[in-house]
């Protein structure tokens, strides 16, 4: 990984010689409609598995937000920032034991898989032909929550944790000459020992003002990501096998 790194920072230095890049400053937001599909298990022995149809989840439409930072400095690696809203509830369709206590059919449940991602990257190629691509770290935040409540038998539960996951990021882009468009997809991964974590987005983007210095935009795509976690591997109380996926859209403003 040392090694890596310091390939990756020695590519960037070059680059951003040749290129003399300024600071530079993006963000977007949005809405992203997602539907939630798997499986979510506690390590209690008694705890039944959850499922989607048990829980009954739908498809919810949640805000997100992602900011980056880019400047002239060639050895210090440039920062990304995400926010992405994951929160399901629904009615359950049969009864299930968690956690050692029953609950009926018709209980209240919903489940937080809010994720905050910190992200250090080097940008290896910066619009050179057209072209961007950008290789680092992340980190991701997942703030997760189990809340379940039984009104027949006053049966409940609230269950929260935090998981960091340290993943590697790739983000490659090209713009269509003359016409304000930019096709763009972003990649993070992460394995270790049984778990898996995969969270990748396409999109396409399309600028509506171009003056410096601010510029505003759309854009439109797809996320789909896996959890695949064994809670033994992290020392948590929850294991979940999942997949989130589903279109966004948003606008994009550029300093």
């Amino acid at each position: 990984m040392k090694k890596l790194l310091t390939g990756l920072a020695m590519t960037a230095a070059v680059t951003s010689i040749t290129q003399a890049d300024m600071l530079r400053v993006e963000m977007g937001g949005g809405v992203w409609q997602n539907e939630f599909s798997g499986t979510i298990i506690s390590k209690e022995l008694t705890s039944t598995p959850l499922t989607t149809d048990l829980l009954n989840y739908g498809e919810e439409s949640k805000p997100y937000l992602w900011v980056f930072i880019k400047h002239p400095v060639p050895i210090l690696p440039n920062v990304r920032l995400e926010y992405a809203s994951v929160d399901y509830s629904g009615t359950s369709t049969q009864s299930f034991n968690y956690k050692g206590q029953t609950y009926q059919a018709n209980s209240q449940t919903s489940t937080v898989l809010d994720q905050y991602d910190i992200i250090l990257y080097y940008n290896i190629l910066d619009n050179l032909a057209w072209t961007t691509l950008d290789l680092g770290l992340d980190v991701k935040v997942i703030e997760s929550s189990f809340k379940g409540s039984d009104s027949l038998t006053s049966n409940s539960v609230n269950v929260s944790e935090t998981l960091p996951v340290p993943m590697l990021y790739a983000r490659g882009r090209v713009e269509v000459p003359g016409t304000g468009i930019g096709l763009e997809g972003l990649a993070k991964y992460s394995g270790y020992k049984s778990s898996k974590v995969l969270d990748y987005t396409l999109k396409a983007d399309y600028t509506l003002v171009d003056i410096l210095p601010v510029d505003v935009g759309l854009e439109v795509g797809y996320r789909h990501e896996t959890l695949d976690i064994d809670g033994s591997d992290f020392s948590i109380d929850t294991s979940a096998d999942v997949e989130i996926d589903g279109i966004f859209a948003g606008a994009v403003i550029r300093f």
